[in-house]
């Protein structure tokens, strides 16, 4: 069940065991009965009204068939707020749900089967107007649209099929893109999105300046997002091919970072699902690292070659999942060989040569299992 889907549930299950204890005077079929007593209301059938003016339940009335509670129920909390709802033979929320504030305000109305959202969900501003339309299916929400007074919408994301009237236009779904703006509030955009037969072709982000926060588009397969600095320059990129999201295959294209005086930091390959190539470059504009992964099975090796901020190397490692392997190069601000490190299994140093300020080797040391030196 999707977040959204069961906090309704979470809340009413915290509200009610929290307080049941309070609600004390319950009157059933004229004769009274209580809630801790289960003998008192065993085979019963009826509404068993319970009232406590000094709990946060004031008011439950429940339907009892045998005496366990299954059919209606309507609950008024200390503030006024009323919930109305059904309870099925096992003890979870089954069909219509509503939540009225104390002034009687329809404020959401929820679909449920068996403790979980179904269908249409929705939400309701205090003064009155429809604030948030979901529709759930599969344990999660599939399609989401917010509202404000003015009927503009603040929030949209839709399902490859049309659900409901209220999503064929927006989403889409009448066979020609959508062009929709979202509110922050009334007359504060937040950003533009369009979408057709529910897939998303673009979007922007506006901050509350009104300045470009992100945006994204799908543009000959390939769906490109970025990100943006506050003074408008490109922060990050990824540049995928679209995938069907029940597709076996994996992420494959480019990502890329800059700072924000527009040099370029990293960039990273992908295909099949994994990273396969790796470069970092240094506010000077100088390569700092690039690194090569292979795959084969379930073995991974990378290949990283690190360099100063002159351009010279600094570093060779090889690891094998994870864990360096073999020998690795370590090089000074001279770009010279001043140290080789051989690692084994899991990663174990082996051995270590020297080499002087020449790049000459001068001695060699082997490592124990325990980390002494020979």
């Amino acid at each position: 069940m999707s977040i959204e889907a069961r906090w309704p549930l979470l809340a009413f299950v915290a509200v009610f065991c929290a307080n049941a204890w309070a609600v004390q005077n319950c009157e059933l079929n004229g004769g009274s009965v209580s809630r801790d007593n289960g003998s008192t209301t065993a085979g019963k059938s009826g509404l068993m009204r319970c009232t406590d003016d000094s709990g946060q339940v004031r008011r439950l009335d429940q339907t009892l068939r045998d005496g366990k509670a299954v059919g209606p129920v309507l609950m008024v909390l200390a503030d006024g707020e009323r919930r109305e709802y059904s309870v099925n033979e096992r003890g979870n929320r089954d069909g219509v749900a509503r939540t009225f504030d104390a002034r009687g305000t329809l404020r959401k109305e929820e679909n449920l089967e068996d403790g979980s959202a179904v269908g249409v969900q929705k939400a309701f501003a205090e003064a009155g107007h429809l604030q948030a339309l979901h529709f759930a299916a599969g344990r999660r929400t599939v399609l989401t649209i917010g509202y404000l007074a003015d009927g503009s919408l603040t929030e949209l994301r839709c399902a490859a099929v049309t659900l409901v009237p209220q999503d064929r236009e927006p989403c889409g779904h009448t066979g020609r893109a959508s062009d929709v703006t979202l509110y922050r509030e009334a007359g504060k955009p937040a950003g533009t999105v369009s979408y057709l037969q529910g897939q998303m072709q673009r979007q922007s982000v506006l901050d509350r300046e009104g300045r470009l926060v992100r945006n994204e588009e799908l543009k000959d397969g390939r769906r490109i997002k970025r990100v943006f600095y506050p003074s408008g320059q490109v922060r990050s990129e990824t540049d995928f091919i679209e995938r069907d999201p029940n597709s076996a295959e994996g992420r494959e294209g480019v990502s890329r970072e800059w700072a924000e005086s527009g040099q370029l930091t990293q960039e990273t390959a992908w295909a099949d699902g994994y990273e396969q190539r790796i470069q970092q470059w240094y506010l000077n504009g100088r390569q700092k690292a690039r690194q090569r992964v292979r795959r084969e099975g379930r073995l991974q090796e990378r290949t990283t070659e690190s360099f100063w901020d002159s351009g010279l190397p600094a570093a060779v490692n090889i690891e094998r999942n994870g864990r360096l392997q073999g020998w690795q190069k370590y090089f000074s601000e001279a770009g010279v060989l001043v140290r080789e490190d051989e690692h084994g299994e899991r990663g174990v140093l082996l051995r270590r040569r020297h080499y002087g300020a020449l790049g000459v080797f001068e001695r060699e040391e082997r490592f124990l299992e325990d980390g002494s030196r020979i």
